[in-house]
């Protein structure tokens, strides 16, 4: 052995350069992202071409009728486009003018509590999608919803429906626009943020009004920024799963994403099409790719107008007076009706043996247990959801992070264009909405031995969240100066080993917030364990759904409580572990 390892470092040493441990580093990181992101699209196209109860690996024919019966319009893709861009359209019709409201008044005036408000508007960020439709199913179901109830009460009506609906579009349009209200509200402060106050002073000082001023200056300055996040927030509508799942099965509303799970669930058609639902899935993808380049062009347009320089750079705040409280309501009004109404039905729920409206008249009887609580810790299912959504939720945040770590690396020190290559496919699941990077990955290995595992879950997920922790990583190399690694790696330390031991550990308060972000995101994420999820895989949505679809409000209520406690125990513990490692 002591002759086997110098032979060794000297054939390593004497390989050509091409193929020195930085390039392996990079082809492996390429191949990966590859297998990730490319393969399980190639897949999906071919599936398109098989047949109905037919296995997309399979052996035997192929065919274009699942183009012939999408393209007559017998899968019903008009009506499920209508729906989708109605729906898009809508969402994005209500949400833009709320969150560029309150973007305005966080960022441009004086507002009171301005601190307090920033915080307030990270709480929405805890709250997994599926428990907004789930309140507000509590609070505007069309019989039982608590507001329906007052209002019907207030009014002395006898009718035992109405006046809300919320398995309706419009349903599904108010409650999908409260939920992205926040996202959009972070983007568009930095849009805000970035403009050069300098334009609207001269402006001023020429003599024009504050209102000619937002006309004629602001609004130009803003609209390529602001077009950008509209039609990113676009297509991410058009790809939304969890509320059009909740309310609009129920609505009979399909729109894109809803399709392809009736269709892969067979409930849509009494049989297994994936054919049919690899096409929807493509449409899909094309719409993605389109909208997402279109984004791009117009951030690259937006900087343009970004104007920061050394020089002092503060917005000038706009002084509203006695209106400033009145905006304060506003914002106020936006976090009640969004965060605190429906969770408060969903706390209230839980306690619950079955639902009753909190009406005056049921106070005194109303049927409150803990039984909902006690089944669970009975359920002899859901310690194993616990343990199955930890192990995923953590194998998922811990495997990405590695590997945009080495991606982001590759990328900025070596430039190769192997490096490049994988760098550039992490944006494709930007321009692939998040069910159909599922569905790629449920045809690439449907009748696999993988399938119905938690190992095919923690790669869907690391597809899925490649994009954006490769831009956070990136981001963060660029700020860790070469010298470092050159000075590691003339001590005799290995390219990997400078890469593991200098950069990662330099790199610790990006890759934990990454981290961190992944785990939240994904313990709330619905699409992933509904498509890919069995019975011997159960994650906690699987639980939260089959109770919803059952009918059984009140245990989901239980279940998603627990959820969000431990989501928020997660985030509190994750940013002291954060500061404690960025002091250390």
């Amino acid at each position: 052995m002591a002759i086997g390892t110098p032979t060794l470092q000297r054939v390593w040493t004497s390989l050509p350069r091409r193929f020195d441990q930085r390039t392996l580093i990079a082809w492996a990181a390429m191949l990966t992202v590859a297998f990730l992101v490319v393969i399980p699209l190639v897949v999906m196209i071919a599936a398109t071409f098989r047949p109905a109860g037919v296995f997309p690996l399979d052996a035997g024919e192929f065919t274009l009728s699942n183009y012939t019966e999408f393209a007559s319009g017998q899968t019903g893709f008009w009506v499920v486009f209508r729906n989708t861009v109605v729906y898009a359209g809508g969402t994005m019709a209500l949400a833009v003018p709320m969150a560029f409201g309150m973007a305005f008044l966080t960022e441009r005036t004086d507002v009171p509590f301005r601190s307090m408000l920033y915080t307030l508007m990270f709480v929405p960020f805890v709250t997994p999608v599926f428990a907004t439709a789930l309140g507000w199913v509590l609070l505007a179901g069309p019989r039982a919803g608590a507001v329906n109830e007052y209002i019907r009460l207030i009014i002395g009506s006898d009718s035992r429906d109405g006046p809300f609906n919320v398995y309706t579009m419009q349903g599904m349009i108010f409650v999908t626009a409260l939920g992205i209200v926040p996202s959009m509200w972070l983007l568009l402060v930095s849009v805000l943020r970035n403009m050069d106050p300098t334009l609207e002073e001269a402006a001023s000082t020429s003599g024009v009004n504050r209102w000619g001023v937002m006309r004629r200056v602001t609004a130009p300055l803003m609209l390529p920024g602001i077009l950008a996040v509209v039609i990113y927030f676009t297509i991410a509508i058009m790809e939304s799963f969890e509320i059009p799942l909740a309310l609009g099965i129920t609505a009979g509303v399909q729109v894109l994403a809803t399709k392809i799970w009736l269709i892969i669930t067979a409930v849509d058609e009494g049989r297994f099409s994936y054919g049919s639902a690899a096409v929807f899935g493509l449409v899909g993808v094309v719409i993605g790719v389109v909208g997402i380049s279109l984004y791009l062009w117009l951030v690259r347009r937006s900087s343009r107008y970004t104007v920061i320089t050394g020089k002092g750079y503060r917005p000038r705040k706009i002084r509203l007076g006695a209106w400033k409280y009145v905006a304060l309501g506003l914002v106020g009004l936006y976090l009640f009706v969004k965060v605190l109404m429906p969770f408060s039905m969903i706390l209230y729920a839980s306690f619950l043996r079955f639902y009753v409206p909190p009406l005056p008249e049921n106070l005194g009887s109303l049927p409150w247990t803990l039984e909902n609580y006690r089944n669970l810790w009975d359920y002899r299912f859901f310690g194993r959801m616990l343990v199955n959504t930890a192990i995923v939720v953590v194998a998922a945040a811990t495997s990405t992070m590695l590997l945009v770590t080495v991606v982001s690396w590759a990328a900025v020190r070596l430039k190769t264009p192997v490096a490049q290559t994988a760098n550039v496919l992490t944006f494709m699941p930007l321009a692939i909405p998040g069910v159909i990077m599922t569905l790629a990955f449920f045809l690439l290995f449907i009748g696999t031995p993988l399938y119905g595992t938690l190992a095919l879950i923690v790669i869907a997920f690391v597809a899925r969240y490649l994009s954006y922790t490769t831009r956070l990583m990136y981001s963060a190399q660029l700020q860790i100066h070469k010298e470092l690694e050159e000075a590691s790696l003339v001590s005799g330390v290995a390219p990997a080993g400078t890469l593991f031991y200098i950069n990662l550990r330099l790199l610790i308060p990006a890759f934990l917030n990454g981290w961190l972000w992944i785990i939240t995101h994904a313990a709330k994420d619905f699409t992933t364990p509904l498509l890919l999820a069995t019975s011997g895989t159960v994650l906690v949505a699987n639980v939260i759904f089959s109770r919803f679809e059952g009918g059984r409000f009140t245990e989901s209520a239980a279940v998603m409580v627990v959820l969000v406690v431990l989501l928020i125990a997660v985030v509190w513990a994750g940013r002291k572990w954060i500061g404690g490692e960025v002091k250390g």
